[in-house]
């Protein structure tokens, strides 16, 4: 059980995220105009936002909704890869959304119940496990979808998450410790504020690249292996827990946001610079993130949701927005640096156990 809940990111993010390179090239599929499978991307995080923070309150055992979270996306993935238009193709990744809805809330207040002694470092190391998912859905959607199709990239992509989410159903119940209570805390407003802004940061910029890339010569295949950079963030969100024992959670993410703002001055510079960039911010993104989920799970399953829901609506806002900002990148990553300098000032980090 504590391995299954500790890679559920990896699983739910390959499948979750893999569309990502894949935005212009599933336009042209469906003969869409440029940004029309933007909603594709917003609506299923809008589905988290609102079904995140009920998660908690649901009478069936953590294990089952895991399981059962992970087998919806499986499932969103597949009929996702056969729809024959984008309307179609939209209504399987609202289906995504709901079933994700079922997973991260509960697993990053499942996690220091199941490691009470290395919160910290168990919240890295799950932000870790979803780094790997989302960075992996990313790059091999790309080379899938130049080598066999795009159809055939997302199909393979879903497979993964319908696989964990059998094995979890098939486990004892009693393996899966109780949650207790959802409490839902208004004192942790700035935590919630900063989970909308870490994945709007992410979402934003990470949907808009590939327009760039692609204007500037890239091929489909390249575009996807530049999504390697998020597996940078592997290490700043394994090191998170480390460095917070050390320095402090607070200093750590004000370290890792001073980072993130230079990534985005590289950003407005020409490739290599502009890919160096990008690397550099999902690693300080990530170490931030890490410090925010594992502040949250310390405060118990109805805060955990409520960020959940907060973190996914940033990345909503992201997809419904990005559109907008198609022949402007560098006023997109002015932006970024606004809400980059409001998280930096925030930095609600400084948690520790508090269950009742």
């Amino acid at each position: 059980m504590r391995f299954a809940v500790l890679f559920s990111g990896v699983a739910l993010y390959s499948a979750l995220y893999a569309v990502v390179p894949l935005l212009p090239l599933l336009e042209r599929l469906f003969g869409a105009p440029p940004g029309a499978a933007g909603p594709g991307m917003g609506l299923p995080l809008l589905l988290l936002v609102l079904l995140s923070p009920l998660t908690p309150r649901l009478s069936l055992p953590p294990g089952v909704l895991l399981g059962g979270g992970l087998l919806l996306v499986g499932a969103g993935g597949v009929l996702g890869a056969l729809s024959p238009s984008l309307f179609l193709w939209t209504l399987a990744r609202l289906l995504q959304g709901a079933g994700a809805a079922l997973v991260p809330a509960l697993a990053i207040a499942l996690l220091p119940l199941l490691y009470p002694r290395r919160a910290w470092e168990v919240a890295g190391l799950y932000m870790a496990g979803n780094v790997l998912g989302g960075g992996l859905g990313r790059v091999l959607a790309g080379v899938l979808a130049e080598g066999l199709g795009v159809r055939e990239a997302l199909l393979f992509l879903s497979l993964p998450a319908l696989a964990l989410g059998l094995l979890l159903l098939g486990l004892p119940r009693g393996k899966t410790p109780p949650l207790g209570p959802a409490r839902y805390d208004l004192r942790a407003l700035p935590l919630y504020a900063v989970g909308a802004v870490l994945l709007f940061l992410n979402l934003f910029l990470a949907n808009l690249l590939p327009y760039r890339l692609l204007d500037l010569g890239y091929r489909p295949a390249e575009v996807g292996l530049v999504y390697l950079a998020y597996l940078f963030g592997l290490p700043g969100s394994a090191l998170s827990g480390f460095l917070a024992a050390r320095l402090g959670p607070r200093r750590t993410f004000r370290l890792a946001f001073l980072g993130v703002l230079v990534a985005l001055g590289l950003l407005l510079l020409p490739p290599p610079f502009l890919v160096a960039g990008f690397v550099l911010l999902m690693a300080f993104l990530f170490t931030a993130q890490s410090l925010a989920s594992g502040a949250a799970g310390q405060r118990g399953p109805g805060v955990s949701g409520t960020y959940v829901a907060s973190f996914y609506l940033g990345g909503t806002l992201a997809g419904l927005a990005y559109p907008l900002f198609l022949h402007s990148f560098p006023l997109a990553v002015g932006l970024g640096a606004a809400l980059a300098l409001l998280a930096l000032l925030l930095a609600p980090v400084e948690v520790q156990t508090v269950r009742t």
